[in-house]
């Protein structure tokens, strides 16, 4: 590890995200609920987990395991906000902290363990300061820079610490194995790496890192450097000055969110260039809110990867969302920001691989505008994934966003379709009739045979004949459990006209899965 790491303190909440959405709607503690991005469940609490909900299941796939599951869409804004409180009572013991994500912060340990006799002292007056808000699984951990300690964290027990000693961590994080890393961090090269031998993160350090990159791309790349103890992210005091910063004093006070956002995109705007002018990028930045009766409210963040003008631009939203409930809240409307850099890092090591590992930046703009136009999750991208019907073999992922898990695309999926894919499969399956040649609506043996050739197709009253069709394929899914089992039948058929179709029929019912050209 580097010698310049800091001794860092990682506060952890286990279920933050899930236990925030459900105090906000008005939920049991104990009533199943998922949150979904894009169709994919995020993230679940330990109710629906005991019903087989799991991370990276579709939407329905997570309701078949628990018909009475509460599925939610997950709302990062709000998430941020609810944390901010709790953030606060923390800042009140220890200030100079920083919000890694929802439920997880950050703080240097030299002044908090000198002031309250030592570090694990020092650990255990935080995590009673968010019992005291009466969150009672709260996890900590401590070793040299965020990365190690925010394994520890992971690794503490409810209500406990692990301290790595310096002379330790380096050994610590080489012997964390790749598969407790967070399922996006490795970008679904995880199943790769274990092929190739690689089981710890220690194995993984020891790779080239120009390997890394033009192989994984630069997320990989990215906890390549952390295993190797170089993070760019620090935990900087609040006093510290930066190089880059940007100072609005408004001539009149606002007092709306949208209105302080739309007053500082041009400066933020130009701090970015700044910094991409230095050849650098911010992975961490600090807020500070002023207002009209001189009471400042502030606020380090920090980035996975590094900050562009959007994303100051939703920090300093979030923050200012936040600081209007509660008890630590802005008394008045906001008369003066301050945006400053307190994070930077070379931009040669966010560069795309030699193959190219991001969008063109001129359509990444484009596609963000519209995206700001119309809404986060209008504006996706098709990532694959696992299953055995077409449509489950891909999920839609709102622009700028990770994949939620891994690809499993590639994994054995007995009874799905190979050869040459249809060229539109149809989000939501078009009910149709098929008729056989007696003139009976076509069905299927438990055995999974035809009871008679095929004849015609109808859908919404339009009638054709079918000149040629192959099948049934049978999927038989989950047979071993009465709740989730899927039992569906697959056609290729060509109809009068010369179209191409995939035919579904379950449970009695036919549909149109997709169509060839």
């Amino acid at each position: 590890m580097k010698a310049t790491a800091l001794r860092t303190l990682v506060l952890w909440i286990p279920g933050w995200s899930t236990a925030a959405a459900a105090r906000a709607r008005g939920l049991a503690r104990d009533a199943p609920l998922a949150l979904i991005v894009a169709g994919v469940v995020s993230e679940c609490n330990e109710a629906a987990s005991a019903w087989g909900v799991k991370p990276g299941q579709r939407t329905r796939e997570a309701q078949a395991a628990c018909p009475h599951v509460e599925v939610q869409p997950y709302d990062s804004d709000a998430d941020y906000r609810a944390f901010e409180s709790v953030f606060r009572s923390i800042e009140e013991l220890a200030p100079g902290g920083q919000v890694l994500q929802p439920g997880m912060c950050a703080l240097r340990l030299r002044g908090p363990g000198r002031y309250y006799g030592g570090e694990h002292a020092a650990a255990e007056r935080l995590l009673g300061a968010v019992h005291a808000d009466g969150i009672i699984d709260v996890r900590a951990g401590i070793a040299d820079g965020i990365f190690p300690a925010e394994l520890a964290a992971r690794r503490a027990a409810s209500g406990g610490i692990v301290d790595i000693p310096s002379a330790e961590t380096a050994r610590f994080v080489a012997a964390v194995p790749i598969d407790e890393l967070p399922a996006d961090a490795l970008a679904g090269n995880g199943p790769l790496l274990h092929r190739l031998g690689i089981h710890v993160l220690g194995d993984y350090a020891r790779l080239d890192i120009t390997q890394v990159r033009d192989r994984f791309g630069p997320d990989a790349v990215r906890v390549h450097r952390l295993a190797n103890g170089d993070d760019p992210r620090m935990v900087v005091p609040t006093g510290d000055t930066a190089e880059y910063e940007v100072h609005r004093q408004f001539d009149e006070p606002l007092d709306r969110v949208d209105q302080i956002a739309f007053s500082l995109r041009a400066d933020v705007d130009g701090l970015t260039e700044q910094v991409a002018a230095a050849k650098s990028v911010a992975t961490g930045i600090r807020v500070e809110l002023r207002d009209e009766n001189g009471r400042v409210g502030e606020r380090t963040w920090l980035h996975p990867r590094f900050f562009r003008a959007a994303d100051i631009l939703d920090r300093v939203r979030w923050q200012t969302q936040g600081a209007q409930t509660g008890a630590a809240a802005l008394a008045a409307p906001v008369s003066a920001v301050r945006i400053t850099v307190v994070g930077l890092d070379d931009r040669a090591n966010y560069v795309a691989g030699l193959w190219g590992d991001s969008a063109d930046q001129r359509v990444h703009n484009s596609i963000t505008r519209v995206q700001s136009m119309i809404g986060h999750t209008e504006v996706c991208t098709i990532q694959p994934a696992g299953g055995r019907l077409l449509r489950e073999r891909q999920t839609l992922v709102p622009w700028g966003e990770k994949p939620s898990s891994a690809d499993r695309s590639a994994q054995p999926w007995p009874g799905s379709r190979t050869g040459l894919s249809p060229s539109l499969v149809l989000e939501n399956p078009v009910e149709a009739t098929v008729l056989d040649i007696e003139g009976n609506v076509a069905s299927v043996t438990e055995r999974g045979a035809l009871q008679a050739p095929l004849m015609a197709l109808s859908v919404n009253g339009d009638v054709r004949m079918l000149r040629g069709w192959a099948g049934p394929w049978n999927v038989d899914a989950r047979w071993w459990d009465a709740r989730t089992h899927q039992r569906v039948d697959r056609f290729q058929a060509v109809d009068d006209r010369g179209e191409a179709w995939m035919l579904t029929i379950q449970d009695g019912r036919w549909s149109i899965e997709a169509r060839y050209d």
